[in-house]
């Protein structure tokens, strides 16, 4: 379809979802306040979603006429929330007094490929309560663009509510000629109904419980399609389906316990996070960024949160590198920044995507996910064996190296970007917001800009790749790779070294050296890239005041004139970030450094409720706030979040994995002082299994090899 008008993107954020009930599964998800509604006519990112559109903007319960007072809210189960109410003083509908707390209501939300929601109520008094229950309805049917405050409200039609007996219809005529429907059933008929609301009378006999059953259909529908209907039997049977994976979910982490209960907790609330995020898109399954703001196929967040639970979910990688190679650049496309070789960014398919407005569809602005997609796959295989994989996409690994080649803006041997679309991204690393890559002055980084952690992807990937091609026959292509990422790593520690500040540069760009001390060359030593003559001062400098909080790493030193607290990558911690720069503490033999950033980012994910990581948190002294102040408007559960714990359990035990030769080396396990015994049952590398136990003694780690199911050799160096 032709663009029939661009879009101005404004890269700001929607305003604060503060507290929050979120429920999801694969495109369906639901987002209220922990009272169970959703505010009418706000301007929050509450509602319910669905392919990037918000089918339903507000939702109140109401007992005559007043809000009920919360009690407790969960939503742990991930596709079911559950939240307890109780009334404030009020008259019934024939005026007689009803003292507070003298009433429960429940709300149970369900979400297999709808919305359930059964209100259970109870009357604890002596005599009989005639309420009048109302329900009120609002669908804005915005694209998440506008949601976000980044699009201006688009021009399709609303169509008149209409009523048909226990029915609500709202339904909206998108400019792309799809017919969105928010279809609202409910299993007793109303006595009163309004524009938008329906009121239900209910006579509430003492001790004696009634229900309303909600049942909220959402349709996306291309023009002429009719409506596929959801059975009774159809929703049980997805209930249960989505109930069995849970299950299978839970029996599964327990393949991976500890003598810990407090991290046992983390480290399943992160997996069943991750089964949360799940997607599918053309039969791949593969892990959704964030809820609700990057609800999508993104090619970073879901390669990264892949990597870091590979050895317990190798399927959703394998499927996650499928995808995206079906979606590598093949064009030029200056709209999108789409080029040959090129792995995408960002893919959306909102009624904005459709009418081309938008250039997510998909769009390419990231300079790491084309490195990134090469480093996971090596690593897949590393894994698996599965060396047919490697050999299937032979052709994308060999676009994606032309990429990383002709991507070197400046003729210095650096990976560098600049977007040409006029919606796209000024920055692409993963610091992608306008202000994240700066001078020490303040002033903004101008384009072509290398940010030094796309340089250290660049540099594993050709080694990693270079493994691969030696397996294939490729011997000269990979002396080549070697060769280049030798030279790369020699020129990247002679330009990105600030002798004066004993740290690496945050990027190179047109003016020199963007002379800030930043999280990003920290991520380098997951690489290997940095020379271990600096490899020391700079991780000392990692864990002064000015960049460790005592809950994890700053994107951004305190000391620098940009840094606040909380700026999206100016000064915020991020898990995920700090999960990579773990890893390398850890490769580079940093263990008491690496064990202290492992315990931080463990105490902060204990430090919530649900012991869920968030997006990012604010960049706050630990000494000020005895918790992680969360950022206002962070996705949780965000998929690269849930998996930092996991990975980072995983770089604790020194696993480096080698199925194509059968063989398993652990290398210096080394365990933090919180955690004594680790008992890994049925750890697959290849076609084999391993039961493994690590031991925390005085001198160390020790690790006895329980059982061995398969010809797999393990290796223990310490």
């Amino acid at each position: 379809m032709a663009r029939s008008k661009i879009i101005q993107i404004k890269h700001t954020k929607s305003t604060n979802i503060i507290d929050a009930l979120v429920i999801r599964d694969q495109d369906l998800t639901m987002v209220t306040l922990p009272n169970g509604n959703i505010p009418i006519n706000s301007n929050s990112g509450y509602g319910i979603y669905h392919r990037d559109c918000r089918f339903l903007s507000g939702y109140m319960l109401m007992l005559n006429g007043k809000r009920m007072t919360g009690i407790l809210s969960s939503d742990q189960n991930n596709f079911e929330a559950t939240t307890y109410l109780t009334n404030p003083d009020f008259k019934d509908r024939h005026g007689n007094f009803v003292p507070k707390e003298s009433l429960s209501i429940s709300r149970n939300v369900v979400i297999p490929g709808c919305v359930i929601e059964t209100v259970t109520i109870n009357n604890f008094n002596t005599f009989t309560v005639a309420l009048d229950l109302s329900l009120e309805f609002e669908s804005d049917f915005d694209d998440i663009f506008t949601v976000r405050g980044m699009t201006e409200q688009k021009g399709g039609r609303i169509k008149p509510v209409s009523h048909d007996g226990n029915t609500l219809l709202i339904s909206y005529n998108g400019l792309d000629g799809r017919t969105r429907n928010t279809r609202v059933q409910f299993n007793r008929k109303p006595v009163k109904t309004g524009d938008r609301y329906y009121t239900f009378s209910i006579d509430l006999e003492p001790h004696t419980p009634q229900q309303i059953v909600v049942s909220i259909f959402i349709e996306d529908l291309p023009p002429k399609a009719k409506p596929a209907r959801l059975l009774g039997a159809d929703i049980n049977d997805k209930l249960k389906a989505i109930n069995k994976s849970y299950w299978e979910e839970t029996d599964y982490i327990r393949n991976f316990q500890t003598d810990n209960r407090l991290f046992n907790r983390i480290m399943l609330r992160s997996m069943l996070d991750l089964r949360m995020m799940q997607m599918s898109l053309d039969g791949h399954t593969f892990y959704s960024a964030g809820v609700p703001w990057y609800d999508a196929l993104f090619g970073r967040d879901s390669i990264i949160s892949s990597l870091q639970v590979l050895p317990y979910r190798p399927n959703v990688v394998r499927d996650t590198l499928r995808l995206l190679a079906r979606y590598q650049g093949k064009k030029y496309d200056g709209w999108r920044d789409e080029e040959p070789g090129r792995i995408l960014h960002e893919m959306r398919v909102g009624e904005l995507a459709n009418l081309n407005e938008i250039p997510q569809t998909p769009y390419y602005g990231s300079a790491d996910s084309t490195p990134l997609f090469l480093v996971v796959l090596a690593e897949y295989v590393s894994w698996t064996g599965d060396l047919e994989l490697f050999e299937e996409l032979l052709g994308n690994v060999d676009a994606a190296l032309k990429w990383i080649e002709k991507s070197d803006l400046t003729g210095s041997g650096f990976v560098s970007y600049m977007t040409k679309s006029k919606s796209g991204l000024c920055n692409q690393g993963w610091k992608d917001s306008t202000e994240s890559v700066m001078h020490h002055d303040g002033k903004l980084a101008s384009p072509p800009v290398a940010v030094a952690e796309v340089q250290g992807y660049v540099y594993m990937a050709k080694n990693r790749v270079a493994d691969l091609f030696e397996r294939v026959g490729r011997d000269d292509d990979s002396s080549r790779l070697r060769e280049e990422a030798r030279s790369l790593k020699m020129k990247f520690n002679q330009a990105f070294w600030m002798e004066d500040k004993g740290y690496f540069a945050m990027a190179l760009d047109s003016n020199g050296k963007c002379d800030v001390v930043s999280s990003n060359p920290a991520q380098c030593l997951w690489s290997g890239i940095i020379d271990r003559n600096y490899s020391r001062r700079m991780v000392n400098r990692i864990f002064e005041q000015d960049m460790f909080t005592g809950w994890g790493i700053r994107t951004l030193s305190s000391n620098e004139v940009c840094y606040n607290p909380l700026g999206y990558h100016v000064g915020t911690v991020w898990p995920h970030d700090n999960s990579i720069i773990a890893s390398g503490l850890y490769q580079y033999g940093f263990y008491d450094q690496f064990s202290r950033l492992f315990t931080s980012m463990c105490e902060a994910a204990g430090a919530y409720i649900q012991y869920r990581l968030p997006e990012l948190f604010a960049g706050f002294d630990r000494g000020e706030h005895n918790v992680p102040i969360k950022y206002p408007v962070a996705c949780s559960p965000q998929a690269w979040s849930a998996g930092t714990v996991p990975y980072m359990l995983m770089s604790s035990l020194g696993f480096q994995p080698n199925a194509l030769d059968r063989r398993l080396t652990l290398t210096d396990p080394y365990l933090p002082a919180w955690l004594n015994q680790v008992q890994i049952r049925g750890l697959c590398i290849g076609d084999s299994k391993v039961d493994l136990n690590f031991q925390r003694k005085a001198g160390g780690t020790l690790v006895d090899v329980e059982k061995k199911r398969g010809d797999i050799k393990v290796i223990v160096e310490y």
